[in-house]
């Protein structure tokens, strides 16, 4: 299957071999779009879902943030905190490839669910609910490094042969805005498909300059590429987001991703919806705004 990943439908990301849905990302050329979603909370909008949103805005892979795996549950209803839908009903819904976030957490941070971090019993679960792929990174204050993070792939590589993986950090949360270039090939050999680092103008002395050079070593390493919105500007200004989008893209980014921190755990419609007509155009982004069979 030859398709681009804006040109997938429910039915080829049913079809296709982790391989193939990676290469279909490498076909695309900068034009694919990650949303983030945190499902723990009530969504924006009445009596549909976070990811039902991202989707419908153009999203081609949403990442669900704070999903506890071993409880999984997306909420729905403003009105009732007990609506929620399973993720074979996202699946179903949005048509788009799901997957989610789990930490590699040190031994010590006890604060975080065990169905958010990161170990083989949360692979594996995560892998049997059916999730396309894992985000290994760490939110905020939970002390999440480089080194935890190349601990994880290796151990996820080794349980869910199929499931792609995604890891990278996207900001200061953990430990320190890491860009240690010389991990990358490690990530590589660990098993990762697409190694991810901040997009440039998020983070503290991210410019273009340094984000070409993310993604040369990442290319280098045999990996793709992605650059991450995830410093609260996902609720910025339409024109940042372009500026951000056209920056990602001269950098090399096979996946730009926009985070959650918006209202009610999503960025502003809106502004995914910039995101996607600047990396793609209209054509591509209205057909995979429409196209969720």
């Amino acid at each position: 299957m030859k398709k681009r990943i804006f040109d997938y439908t429910s039915e080829d990301f049913k079809a296709a071999s982790r391989e193939q849905i990676v290469e279909s990302i490498r076909n695309s050329e900068g034009r694919t779009l990650m949303v983030e979603n945190v499902v723990a909370i009530t969504p924006p909008i009445d009596v549909v879902s976070g990811p039902e949103i991202a989707a419908a805005f153009g999203a081609d892979m949403i990442t669900l943030n704070c999903l506890d795996v071993m409880n999984p549950a997306i909420r729905v209803s403003l009105d009732d905190p007990e609506a929620v839908m399973s993720i074979q009903e996202i699946k179903e819904v949005t048509g788009r490839l799901i997957g989610c976030n789990l930490e590699p957490v040190p031994a010590d941070v006890k604060h975080l669910q065990a169905g958010r971090t990161a170990t083989e019993e949360t692979v594996l679960r995560a892998a049997e609910l059916g999730l396309d792929y894992i985000m290994l990174t760490g939110n905020p204050g939970n002390c999440v490094s480089q080194e935890t993070i190349l601990e994880a792939i290796s151990m996820a590589r080794n349980v869910a042969p199929e499931i792609i993986i995604i890891a990278g950090k996207m900001h200061g949360g953990g430990v320190g805005n890491d860009y240690n270039l010389n991990i990358v090939p490690a990530f590589a050999e660990a098993g990762a498909d697409i190694m991810m680092f901040p997009a440039p103008y998020t983070t503290p002395g991210v410019d273009p300059s340094l984000a070409r050079e993310m993604m040369t070593a990442v290319h280098r390493a045999g990996m793709l590429g992605m650059l991450a919105i995830g410093t609260s500007q996902e609720g910025s200004t339409e024109s940042y987001i372009e500026q951000v989008a056209i920056a990602a893209k001269a950098a090399g980014a096979d996946v730009v991703h926009i985070g959650d921190g918006g209202y009610g755990g999503i960025a502003p419609p809106e502004n995914i919806m910039r995101l996607g007509i600047t990396l793609r155009g209209r054509r591509h982004q209205f057909k995979r705004m429409a196209n969720r069979r």
